[in-house]
C-alpha cells in the first residue's frame, strides 16, 4: 500500500496509526501528544515497537476534525 493510500485510509479511521516519522524526541512526543489530545485521543506506544521512533506511536480514540 502506498503512503498516500495509507494516509487516505487513516483519515477515515477513529484510531489512526503512526503519528509521524523520525526520532521520538521530547519535543516531537510533546507535539504529537498535544495534537492527539486536541482530537480527543491518547498517544500510545504500539506493543513491541521501538519507543525511540515516532512512527511507533498511535493516536487512539480520537476523532478526525
Amino acid at each position: 500500500m502506498t503512503r498516500t493510500a495509507i494516509i487516505g485510509a487513516c483519515a477515515s479511521l477513529v484510531a489512526c496509526t503512526g503519528v509521524g516519522q523520525g526520532t521520538a524526541s521530547y519535543d516531537a512526543l510533546a507535539a504529537a501528544t498535544k495534537a492527539c489530545q486536541d482530537k480527543g485521543g491518547a498517544l500510545t506506544l504500539r506493543s513491541g515497537y521501538d519507543a525511540q521512533e515516532l512512527s511507533s506511536y498511535d493516536c487512539v480514540g480520537g476523532q478526525k476534525r
